[in-house]
């Protein structure tokens, strides 16, 4: 599958077919996310795969976003530690986050190009996931993605034009020859 067309082609699915995802699937998008962008080179992004569905039914109860019952969900945290000491404060405090996105983003695009669904959920109970995952001090939860094999189709939704985003040069400056 073409970049654009998976681009392009991506939605965030919140209904999902009961069946499981295979492991082989899983490690292709843990390897396409930590293959994501860093700075510094920090790669600050641990990965927890939830597929205990107890667990997941749990996790759910906790993360007022996640729709559906995807049979796996992967939890991308960052580890404010390790950022600190190769970044300092812009490190463990913007960087992460930022480099967590970008693995996310690369998970996303993967999975659609497999034939995959899945939905970034943010709002979720800092606390209770890192009781619930027994996640560590120093290390922080930041997106949860949830994954299935699609049981819903998802028109794109429409975007703002270029025309009225871009800028050449300077704010304001428009950049020449752009359609919507």
């Amino acid at each position: 599958m073409d970049v654009f067309e998976a681009i392009k082609g991506r939605r965030s699915i919140r209904k999902y077919k009961r069946k499981a995802v295979d492991r082989e699937l899983v490690k292709r998008l843990l390897d396409a996310a930590r293959w994501a962008p860093s700075g510094g080179n920090i790669q600050p992004w641990l990965f927890i795969v939830i597929e205990d569905s107890k667990l997941l039914d749990v996790v759910r109860k906790v993360s007022p976003g996640y729709f559906g019952e995807a049979p796996l969900a992967i939890l991308v945290c960052s580890n404010k530690e390790k950022a600190y000491k190769v970044g300092g404060t812009l490190g463990r405090d913007y960087l992460t986050i930022c480099d967590c996105a970008m693995a996310v983003q690369n998970m996303l695009l993967a999975a659609y190009a497999l034939g995959l669904g899945t939905c970034v959920v943010k709002s979720f109970s800092h606390t209770a996931i890192k009781e619930l995952l027994a996640i560590p001090e120093g290390i922080e939860p930041e997106l949860l993605v949830i994954v299935g094999h699609p049981d819903q189709t998802l028109k794109p939704p429409p975007r703002i034009p270029l025309n009225e985003i871009v800028y050449l040069n300077r704010y304001g400056e428009k950049f020449p020859n752009l359609e919507g």
